[in-house]
Formats: structure tokens, sequence, C-alpha cells
């Protein structure tokens, strides 16, 4: 551990060098203390071996601003490659989340229940459960007095071939299906098309 403040006195020879050694050992160390230094100037990296953080001074020179914990891989900072969350994610704006979007082919090769997409070749947002990809939203479509869902809109042209979901049903009005689109009904599901 080691801190210092960064100005080297006058003194002797032997003075001198242990005061530039000293400098060079805060250096080396990231001005590890524990708690707070003595001497900080603005952007000065430090290492709180109290509560075991790096920690950089503000701007203003009146404050350390939390990096992370320096024994955690990346401070516990999340990767631009992508990682895991261990606890709850709140999006606080009012703008938009982007999620992600691709083709049917670009799908997750090793998709979980829970996954969650927009898939630009069916132009719809869809989510992985029981085995298979399925469409997300559009349920009801409109809705009549209140909170009533009263109807249910779907495309009227088929142009992907489709498998109901097993254990599932499946309606659709008056929609046109394209030759060599295939709509799989698994035995013991019902397909209704008015």
């Amino acid at each position: 551990m080691a801190q210092h403040d960064f100005v080297i006195d006058n003194g002797t020879g032997a003075a001198v060098r242990a005061d530039i050694n000293n400098v060079l050992q805060a250096i080396a160390s990231n001005n590890s203390n524990s708690g707070a230094l003595t001497t900080n100037y603005a952007y000065q990296w430090h290492v709180d071996t109290s509560d075991g953080n790096l920690k950089i001074r503000n701007a203003a020179n009146n404050g350390y601003v939390t990096i992370g914990p320096v024994a955690t891989t990346n401070f516990g900072l999340m990767p631009l490659a992508g990682g895991t969350f261990t606890g709850k994610v709140t999006h606080n704006y009012t703008s938009s989340l982007t999620i992600p979007s691709g083709t049917t082919a670009q799908r997750d090769g090793s998709a979980a229940v829970g996954m969650f997409r927009h898939n630009s070749t069916l132009n719809q947002f869809e989510g992985y459960n029981n085995g298979a990809w399925g469409a997300i939203g559009g349920g009801a479509g409109a809705t009549g007095g209140g909170t009533d869902e009263v109807f249910f809109e779907n495309d009227q042209t088929a142009t992907t071939s489709y498998s109901l979901s097993s254990g599932k049903n499946a309606h659709s009005v008056s929609p046109t299906i394209n030759n060599g689109v295939a709509i799989t009904v698994p035995s013991g599901a019902v397909l209704v098309i008015l």
C-alpha cells in the first residue's frame, strides 16, 4: 500500500531518491490505501483496500467515483460482448428499447425458453417457448369499449410454412395460402379457418 503527495521535496541525494521511490510505489500500486487518500488530484486513480474497489477522483476533486471491485473480472461491469445480469434490470426512460432483430435464419442456434427478438423475415416479434419460436403480440389487435379485447387481426396471406405448437389450437380468417406453403397441424390440435 502506498500513497504520495506527488511532490518531490528538496533534500539530500538519498532523501530525494527515497521520495522518488515512494512516488513510484504509489503509481505502481494505483495509490492503494485503506480509505481516502491524504492528498487528492482530479482524475486520480485509487484502490481503496478497505472495500476492494478501484475508484477515480471526480473532476471537481471533491470525491471519488467507484469503478468496481478489483478482484472481479471487468470490475463487475458488463463487457460489450455481452454477459449475464443476475439482478433486476430497470429501464428508466420514455423513448424506446432496441431489441435484437434478424432473419429467421439468424435465430439463436441454442434457443432457450424466454428468449425474445424481432424477426425481420416475418416482420413480427417472436419469443421462444415449448421448443419453438412463436409470434408475440397481436393477440387481440384491437379493443372495444374499456379494456374488452374483441378483435383478432391476422395477415391476409401465408407466405411461409408454419407448424402449430404442440398442444395449441389456432384460427385465421380468410387467409390466402401461397403455393408451396405448408401449414402443419399436430395430432390433437385444431386449426379453424373462417
